[in-house]
C-alpha cells in the first residue's frame, strides 16, 4: 500500500543527527503526503508531543540522542494515557535491544541506513495497525 493512501499525516522525529533527520524528511517527502515535526532530542520531542499530542499521528524515534535518550523518551509517553496510542517506530543503527524496545510499547524497528522500501512498508504497517 502506498503511503500516499494514508492522507495528510503528521510524523513527529526524533533524531540528533542533522544528516540522518534530512534523508529521513526527504525520504517521507518522496514516498507520502505526510508532515514532518523535526526534533533533535528526546525532551525536545517531548515537549513537542506534550503542546501538540492530538496532531501526531507517529513517532520515527532515534534510540542513541543527547538530554533524554529515547529509551527514556519511550517510557515516558507509554506512560502517559493522552500520548500511549501514538505508535512509535525505532530508528537505530544496531538491534541488539529490539526485543526490549517492543515489550516497552514500539511497534517496530528500522535499521540504519535507512532503506526505503523497508521504511515505507513500516510505516504502512503501523499506520494499518493503528487505524
Amino acid at each position: 500500500m502506498s503511503l500516499k493512501n494514508f492522507g495528510a499525516k503528521t510524523i513527529l522525529i526524533a533524531e540528533d543527527d542533522t544528516f540522518n533527520m534530512q534523508l529521513l524528511q526527504a525520504l517521507l517527502a518522496n514516498i507520502s503526503t505526510f508532515k514532518t515535526i523535526p526534533s533533535y532530542d528526546g525532551a525536545e520531542a517531548l515537549e513537542i508531543l506534550n503542546s501538540s499530542g492530538t496532531e501526531i499521528d507517529m513517532i520515527l524515534l532515534d534510540i542513541r540522542m543527547p538530554i533524554m535518550t529515547g529509551e527514556e523518551f519511550l517510557k515516558e509517553i507509554k506512560g502517559n494515557t493522552a500520548l500511549s496510542d501514538i505508535p512509535v517506530l525505532v530508528i537505530s543503527v544496531d538491534q541488539d535491544n529490539e526485543a526490549e524496545l517492543r515489550e516497552m510499547g514500539a511497534v517496530d524497528f528500522i535499521q540504519k541506513p535507512f532503506d526505503i522500501n523497508d521504511l515505507e512498508k513500516k510505516i504502512s504497517a503501523a499506520f494499518g495497525e493503528s487505524n
